[in-house]
């Protein structure tokens, strides 16, 4: 498993989050989100990453979003 701290960055890692993002912003279903989020643990991202980034750029109910859908 990957370290939050020592996440190796992929362009395909950025465009999966980047996804991940502006499919919360434009409120996609919950399907639609775990598929990414699917994707985003295939690639070794933890969840704690995952819900800081969104936390970061979205909000706080963006990121508890994440952690249901986890």
């Amino acid at each position: 498993m990957i370290d939050d701290k020592t996440i190796a960055k992929t362009l395909w890692s950025d465009t999966l989050i980047d996804m991940l993002v502006a499919s919360l912003k434009a409120n996609k279903s919950d399907d639609q989100i775990k598929g990414l989020l699917k994707e985003c643990k295939g690639k070794g991202f933890k969840a704690s990453y995952l819900t800081g980034k969104v936390r970061k750029e979205l909000d706080e109910r963006a990121a508890t979003r994440i952690k249901r859908l986890m």
